[in-house]
């Protein structure tokens, strides 16, 4: 007697629940149907779902295309318009930003779980919506942690390539070629960072003065990268401006591979570079 075949559906994305509900279970039936599953569960339903899908499968008496189906809500609890809203939200701030946009969350919703707040003004699945704001928080602070000890490795190793070059003795008069020769010992240890501080001061000086936030920094740069690449070349090699995990690939002239360099990274780098430039 053989082992009942058992499959779970995990149907997470925002974009999947969205649909009519006519078209959500035609969508599921074509799925079971092309499974050879015995039994099914559909994990990730949210809230606003779950009765549809519980009076399709009571209505189908349990069965769909001969299989046995169930069904597992979000863990959230929230609608798929909120969860939308919440992780638009979340994802439109900076890393740097996101942890005070979670603490934000979690003090308003706070503020209407008190039990001084009017019941009839209380939004509905407030203890939903301030577990899925604690759950962002923590990813918020690790994503952080993450940012810090990549920047920390980042400067570790580009000290070690200074040290290799002045050893070689074949990189130095590239990695000092820049607008500033002649002009006092070089500021910054990479080429990167040089480039970065050179377009940070030529946009204020565009500005009438006015330093720019590191946000609009960050896409004018990238603009400036694209359109300027071939330009570049003799002081800084552009490999991908943005790769599968978000990050820059950049190279020396002279053949040596920089260290892929995050743009979510960026505003601590741009603070950084600023803060240099004013000692």
């Amino acid at each position: 007697m053989g082992l009942e075949r058992v499959g779970t559906f995990i149907k997470d994305q925002i974009s999947f629940w969205a649909q009519s509900n006519d078209d959500l279970l035609e969508f599921l039936k074509e799925d079971l149907k092309n499974s050879r599953w015995e039994k099914a569960i559909i994990e990730g339903v949210p809230e606003d779902k779950v009765l549809i899908l519980q009076n399709w499968i009571k209505k189908n008496k349990g069965k769909i295309e001969g299989i046995e189906v169930s069904i597992k809500p979000t863990l959230t609890g929230l609608t798929v318009e909120e969860e939308e809203l919440y992780e638009n939200r979340y994802k439109a701030e900076l890393d740097c930003n996101r942890v005070q946009l979670c603490e934000n969350e979690i003090d308003k919703i706070q503020r209407y779980i008190d039990p001084e707040y009017p019941e009839e003004w209380k939004p509905p699945r407030l203890v939903e919506k301030l577990g899925w704001w604690k759950q962002m928080l923590e990813k918020a602070k690790a994503q952080d942690k993450i940012n810090a000890d990549r920047l920390k490795r980042e400067n570790e190793a580009s000290k070690e390539n200074i040290k290799t070059a002045k050893k070689l003795e074949d990189a130095l008069p590239i990695v000092e070629k820049h607008s500033r020769i002649g002009k006092g010992p070089r500021m910054h240890e990479l080429i990167l960072d040089e480039q970065i501080d050179l377009f940070d001061q030529g946009l204020t000086e565009r500005n009438e003065g006015v330093q720019q936030p590191s946000g609009k920094v960050l896409i004018r740069f990238k603009k400036h990268l694209k359109e300027k690449k071939e330009e570049l070349k003799n002081k800084i090699v552009i490999e991908e401006i943005e790769d599968e995990d978000d990050c820059l690939k950049w190279r020396y002239p002279d053949g040596r591979i920089g260290k892929p360099t995050p743009w979510s990274g960026f505003p601590q780098r741009l603070k950084r570079i600023r803060d240099r430039r004013n000692k």
